[in-house]
């Protein structure tokens, strides 16, 4: 039952525009950068946590442009591109400080 509910909750997300996106929120086609990633919402009650970045539903190991979404938490991610890596958190920006 949890996984058809999981199943029609993305579905539902990836036709329904994000409410909580700024009304001036552009979708750079092509390469992302850092500056560029907004987490709108994360989702850890399931067996499989997901992220809405940039209005896109993720799973773990889904890439967005040169990252790759390796760890999803209440309210925060991880992503990575190769030994870089860079914590979003849903309310504030891309970390400055890129850990290495």
């Amino acid at each position: 039952m949890s996984a058809l509910f999981g199943l029609l909750l993305a579905a539902r997300m990836q036709t329904a525009p994000n409410p909580t996106r700024p009304d001036d929120y552009r979708n750079e086609p092509g390469g992302t950068s850092s500056a560029s990633l907004i987490l709108d919402s994360t989702l850890t009650g399931g067996r499989i946590p997901v992220a809405i970045l940039n209005g896109r539903l993720m799973a773990l190991g889904d890439q967005i442009g040169p990252y790759r979404l390796i760890a999803v938490g209440a309210g925060w991610v991880i992503l990575g591109a190769g030994s870089k890596r860079l914590r979003l958190v849903i309310g504030g920006s891309t970390n400055p400080s890129e850990e290495k």
